[in-house]
């Protein structure tokens, strides 16, 4: 998502992009009135209750977190473990008996426990070793994976179960810990080291086709730079055909939410062709901190049409209510409170 969303303004030069459309803005309004509390890795944030949320990639301190809704109940997640070790038993290696290295069990607490299984990912690896380690929970199977070698297996390990005691469901009422959410679940974290994490999401919304938000709340790394100079730096670098696009910056400004001191850029791009709705695009980003875990990554972008479907570029959302939409969920980003120090 990172490389894709910063930028949006090189998929134009490259598209083939077809007829122009007429505004087929959309008579529906969202209703403001009726919300939820979204929490995504260290923040939240209030969206429209009609929100479509798309949760995208997590991962923590090394720790690929996959979810497989097709397991069920527990005796299905049981045989699931028994087949996957015996897979990786019968699996020969060629200086040792089988692929699989460990496994091992975790009991977590009287109602859970997980499966850890090690292994060698083919039967000419050496060095390298897999670690995957599963829990039931919520009636869905959690899947980590994190990837290693001979000479940190053990500091791997370690921080696996480490990750796993520290996951559960999370709590309708406020966390009374530090921590970060992904979907339905809460991994604690007092953020006195810090580990690398990443979330991703996407918000979509019935009423306004077309129309996403991306949000992502991540480690800061230290290729971010500030995004007014790299929308600049790429629109340098692949400029638009003036005779052909319309270009019109909407914003380009430092932007501070709820104490986050960030930068938003929004540009309305259309083809210069008789009413051409056109569409906006943009963000707002904070750049958090490289070495405070307490101060993380921040980005919320906007595309109000579907660049891969809608080859005319219309958006057809009004405007109006793109930026309507887009101020109301930004305006409500910020720190979790369980996240929050002095």
């Amino acid at each position: 998502m990172y490389k894709a969303k910063l930028w949006q303004v090189a998929f134009l030069v490259m598209m083939n992009v077809g007829c122009t459309q007429t505004n087929t803005s959309t008579e529906k309004t969202i209703d403001f009135t009726q919300t939820n509390q979204v929490c995504l890795g260290r923040i939240e944030l209030t969206v429209p209750k009609e929100t479509d949320i798309q949760f995208g990639q997590f991962s923590f301190d090394g720790n690929q977190f996959e979810i497989d809704s097709t397991i069920t109940n527990l005796i299905h997640y049981e045989t699931y473990i028994a087949e996957r070790i015996e897979e990786l038993s019968e699996q020969k290696h060629e200086s040792t008996d089988s692929l699989l290295k460990l496994h091992k069990i975790i009991v977590l607490d009287h109602n859970h426990s997980s499966h850890v299984i090690a292994y060698r990912p083919t039967p000419f690896s050496y060095d390298a070793f897999l670690i995957e380690a599963y829990l039931y929970l919520n009636h869905k199977t959690i899947k980590l994976v994190n990837l290693t070698d001979d000479a940190h297996f053990e500091e791997t390990l370690s921080k696996v179960e480490n990750t796993l005691k520290n996951f559960k469901l999370f709590s309708a009422k406020q966390p009374n810990e530090a921590g970060i959410c992904w979907q339905e679940y809460f991994l604690s974290d007092p953020m006195t080291e810090n580990r690398p994490f990443l979330t991703e999401a996407i918000l979509k919304f019935p009423s306004y086709p077309e129309l996403k938000f991306n949000v992502e709340n991540r480690g800061r790394f230290e290729s971010d730079q500030s995004l007014i100079k790299t929308i600049q730096d790429n629109k340098a670098r692949l400029p638009l055909n003036p005779l052909i696009y319309n270009e019109k910056v909407l914003r380009e400004i430092e932007k501070e939410i709820n104490q986050l001191k960030g930068e938003e850029v929004i540009t309305h791009y259309k083809l210069r062709l008789l009413f051409s709705r056109g569409f906006e695009t943009g963000a707002w980003q904070y750049l958090g901190s490289i070495n405070d875990p307490k101060d993380s990554y921040i980005y919320f972008g906007l595309e109000s049409a579907d660049k891969y479907r809608n080859k005319s570029l219309n958006s057809p959302t009004n405007p109006s209510k793109v930026l309507e939409l887009y101020d109301f969920i930004l305006n409500s980003i910020h720190v979790a409170k369980h996240n929050q120090f002095k």
